[in-house]
């Protein structure tokens, strides 16, 4: 597998964090309200054929200047940022969640700089009648029943661990901290963008016509945070999309599934335009 490196870039928001690693065509991973990028099996099997880079987002591990975000208007000005300071044109976009939604924001607004799109469940949309569940003031545990199918993966595991935590010091909990602790800094950045209204810009649905980079949505069938119509409903208004529902996987399909979601991605940037 490919090995992501650190490096730090200067952009007009303060340092940002990015992994960077791999040859070949530019892949920009945008992540989840989680934060995830270093050791992510996914992408470290994706730099074997790509070059992948990871920008970690404002607010989200050591990357500064959240303070000056304010919604997705500053998110997509920020990625315009990045693309020039990495000497990115147009490169394909593999966002999960809310990584997805900027990278639809990005490709609404400018769709002359995004070449093509993955999108792993994404949020952005409201739909009445399928609407994302809340994922702010739940438990770790709660959470974990939303984001995995097998809460007996590691990071699932680490999530009850959590809730069976008492503020005991004694007490011996195995918690890999290095990816849980992340985690919790990180839902106070996405609050930023996505407290109100609650995980999507009221306008985007009517904007999807603008996008015309070819685009492939991947859906968790058992996802229990954002329901199968936004991943269908993003296939049926981008013109030139699709929609590939992975089975044994809820939202965090990049953990449960990276091979079948490298597989996907694969395929899918090999085809022909």
């Amino acid at each position: 597998m490919g090995t992501l490196h650190e490096e730090f870039v200067a952009a007009p928001l303060g340092k940002i964090q990015v992994l960077r690693g791999g040859t070949g065509a530019p892949l920009v991973y945008l992540h989840s309200a989680g934060g995830e990028a270093a050791g992510v099996e996914a992408l470290e099997q994706l730099a074997e054929r790509f070059e992948v880079i990871a920008p970690i987002f404002p607010g989200f591990g050591e990357s500064e200047g959240i303070e000056q975000i304010d919604g997705m208007d500053d998110a997509v000005f920020h990625l315009l940022d990045l693309w020039a300071l990495l000497g990115l044109d147009a490169p394909n976009l593999l966002g999960c969640s809310l990584g997805g939604w900027m990278a639809v924001e990005l490709a609404t607004r400018y769709p002359e700089r995004v070449e093509r799109m993955v999108l792993v469940n994404p949020v952005g949309l409201y739909l009445a009648a399928a609407p994302i569940a809340e994922m702010f003031g739940r438990s770790p545990g709660e959470l974990a029943e939303m984001l995995f199918v097998d809460q007996t993966h590691p990071l699932a595991a680490a999530m009850h661990a959590m809730d069976e935590f008492s503020g005991d010091v004694g007490k011996q909990i195995d918690i890999p901290i290095e990816l849980v602790l992340p985690m919790w800094k990180a839902l106070g950045a996405t609050a930023r963008i996505g407290w109100d209204p609650y995980l999507h810009d009221p306008k985007l649905r009517g904007r999807l016509r603008r996008v015309t980079a070819p685009t492939l949505v991947v859906a968790g069938a058992q996802d229990g945070l954002v329901p199968l119509a936004h991943a269908q409903t993003y296939a049926a208004e981008i013109s030139d999309a699709r929609v590939a529902v992975v089975e044994d996987a809820a939202h965090w399909l990049i953990f449960e599934q990276p091979g079948e979601l490298v597989a996907l991605t694969e395929a899918f940037l090999a085809e022909p335009r």
